[in-house]
């Protein structure tokens, strides 16, 4: 049985690298409009040159539990002992992107009943050109 181990990045000034412990598998769900979309990824590295090649071995809408259960299925098959898991959290209805959305859809709507779309007034530090 392989061991899960959670998403593990090194900070290298503002940057996240992942940094895997090959070979392994990674399993990651995130969720596009509510629905879930998981992905499993092949880490491994090569013995000739030292480098750390990876594959998408499995690409899916499912759960995370459906894509984790496949990646413990496979790992025997690949020599792997250990899985990286990241899982997303479920977007919320009200996001910022939605609400944009709908600002949008409010200003078309406007435009078509022929009324004037109200525009923000632009706060913030005026520059002189003195």
């Amino acid at each position: 049985m392989a061991t899960l181990m959670p998403w593990t990045t090194i900070e290298v000034g503002d940057l996240d690298i992942f940094a895997p412990a090959v070979p392994c598998l990674l399993v990651h769900t995130w969720y596009i409009d509510g629905q879930p979309d998981s992905t499993v990824t092949y880490f491994w590295q090569d013995e000739e040159t030292g480098l750390i090649n990876h594959e998408l071995v499995f690409a899916e809408p499912v759960a995370f539990d459906v894509a984790l259960r496949w990646a413990e299925e496979h790992a025997p098959t690949r020599g792997v002992e250990r899985i990286h898991v990241k899982h997303g959290k479920p977007e919320k209805r009200g996001s910022s992107a939605a609400k944009a959305k709908r600002s949008k859809k409010g200003v078309a709507r406007a435009k078509a009943r022929g009324a004037k779309a109200v525009r923000r007034k632009k706060r913030g530090r005026k520059i002189s050109t003195r």
